[in-house]
């Protein structure tokens, strides 16, 4: 005759808790492996590692204003039809022929031979004797109208004494009238005798503050341009693009310098490990800081984005 056993249900029950304890912290433990190995691969992904590069950047301010230079009216000796013997915008050397007047009713024609080098060049606005590099000194800019050109044609008749056409000295100070925003134009560029980059049209050119005086929150003033392209002389107005600040070197964001102890410092990538190396901070621009240091070069790895990474963390 068999005998049968029965187990206590509370021993089923502590044997079954057992059993659900360690697979829930068997499922705990593969949790947190998984979410540690997630975690050290975000952090490699958003440390942003890259290689140290030379760039340059800058901040433009674009202004408008009137050019100031030498200029000499040539005008027509008698009354007649100009004939042109050369075109708007060359130079020519001094003795040379730029025009002939035709001379009406049988009279004598006059040819036109330039008194000095220059620029040819038939457009005429009026302002040729008042806006002179002589008078910067007693220029009253307010008082300006509108400039309107006036452009002598081929052929045209013109009276004794009408101005023809004009020399501009290109090879004399060239000024240029404007008016920018303080904000735009900071203090320190309008007092320092400094060259700054400029554009017009795309071509290169130099200029720096001659005399500025402020206007409300504006300067108001002239600036003295250098090593302009012959085709700029040729206009009144124009639009300048100007280079205010310009930072060069290794540039990296701004927040990828870490300090400590008050000491600026980037994390760099060695051997997939990220090691922080004090450098020095040259200066900073639109967000971008450049750095300096020993045995920083173009083939050196450095992270991005350290806001994840400590000393010795995971990077690639």
């Amino acid at each position: 005759m068999r005998k049968e056993t029965t187990v206590p249900i509370s021993r089923k029950r502590k044997r079954r808790t057992s059993d659900s304890c360690l697979l829930y912290l068997a499922l705990v433990a593969l949790l947190i492996c998984v979410a540690y190995i997630a975690w050290g691969r975000l952090v490699v992904y958003l440390s942003g590692v890259q290689f140290l590069t030379q760039q340059e950047i800058s901040r433009t301010v674009q202004l408008q204003g009137i050019l100031i230079k030498e200029e000499m009216v040539i005008r027509s000796p008698v009354t007649g039809k100009v004939h042109f013997m050369t075109v708007d915008g060359n130079r020519l050397e001094m003795g040379a022929p730029a025009a002939e007047v035709v001379a009406v009713g049988g009279g004598a024609s006059s040819r036109l031979i330039t008194p000095s080098a220059g620029m040819f060049c038939n457009h005429i606005d009026g302002l040729e004797n008042v806006l002179s590099p002589a008078n910067l000194d007693v220029l009253d800019f307010s008082s300006l109208d509108r400039i309107s050109h006036k452009q002598v044609s081929e052929g045209e008749l013109v009276e004794k004494g009408q101005p023809v056409f004009k020399l501009i000295d290109n090879l004399s100070a060239i000024y240029l009238y404007t008016v920018v925003s303080q904000t735009e134009f900071p203090a320190e560029l309008k007092e320092k005798n400094q060259w700054l980059k400029a554009r017009w049209n795309d071509l290169p050119l130099m200029v720096k503050a001659y005399s500025f005086a402020e206007k409300g929150d504006s300067w108001e003033g002239l600036l003295q341009l250098s090593g302009f392209p012959d085709e700029l002389v040729h206009n009144r107005q124009i639009s300048l693009e100007i280079v205010t600040n310009r930072l060069a070197g290794f540039l990296v964001p701004h927040h990828a310098v870490v300090y400590r102890d008050e000491t600026p410092g980037i994390y760099l990538a060695v051997k997939k490990r990220a090691q922080w190396v004090p450098v020095k901070v040259e200066g900073e621009l639109q967000g971008k800081v450049a750095i300096s240091g020993r045995g920083l070069g173009e083939d050196t790895r450095y992270v991005s984005n350290p806001m994840l990474i400590r000393e010795g963390s995971l990077v690639e």
